[in-house]
Order: C-alpha cells, then sequence, then structure tokens
C-alpha cells in the first residue's frame, strides 16, 4: 500500500530532521545522542516504502514515546509542531490513535 502523501511528506520531515540532529551531534562527539536519534528513525523509510496504518500507530504509540523518555523535552521541542502535524493527519486519515481506542 502506498503512503499517503501528506502522511509521507511529514515522515520524511522527521527523518530529514533526525538526520540533521545526529550530524550535529555527530560533529559534538555525542554517540549517545546519534545512537537514540538513529533508533528513533530506523523504522521510518520502511514505512514508506511498506505502508500500513498499523506501523504508524506503532510509531506513534511505542517508537515516538520511547524517544521522548530518553530525550528532554527542551532537545525535542524542534519536533513537537511535526508530530502535532502527524497526529492532526492521522485523525483525518482515520488512524486511531491509541488514547482514542481506549474511549
Amino acid at each position: 500500500m502506498n503512503c499517503p502523501s501528506d502522511i509521507a511528506e511529514v515522515i520524511l520531515e522527521i527523518l530529514h530532521l533526525g538526520m540533521l540532529r545526529i550530524r550535529l551531534f555527530a560533529g559534538a562527539r555525542q554517540a549517545q545522542k546519534c545512537s537514540i536519534e538513529a533508533d528513533h528513525l530506523h523504522n521510518l523509510p520502511h514505512l514508506l516504502l511498506d505502508y500500513r496504518p498499523e506501523r504508524l500507530r506503532y510509531y506513534w504509540s511505542t517508537e515516538r514515546p520511547s524517544f521522548m523518555r530518553q530525550v528532554p523535552e527542551e532537545e525535542r521541542r524542534d519536533l513537537t509542531p511535526i508530530w502535532d502535524r502527524l497526529a492532526l493527519l492521522m485523525d483525518q486519515h482515520e488512524i486511531l490513535l491509541p488514547e482514542k481506542v481506549a474511549g
């Protein structure tokens, strides 16, 4: 299944920003931060290549929160508006977010 183009644009923006962050951390010799960023991003290309809503839900409910637990809020503020757009798109595409499934 093809990834909806509006969702793909947001995923690509997350990948682009993450790669820039990895480059910055590598230049500062912060290997642990590079590893955290790479772990956050590593499944996103596959999501674009072989899109399934459940993969996007997994990113949203598992990989993103894991990243958020490891990175202080002030160091991930740049991702907040991108994630907000992704949440809106997931809602528009009726990809149930975990907090909506429970209710």
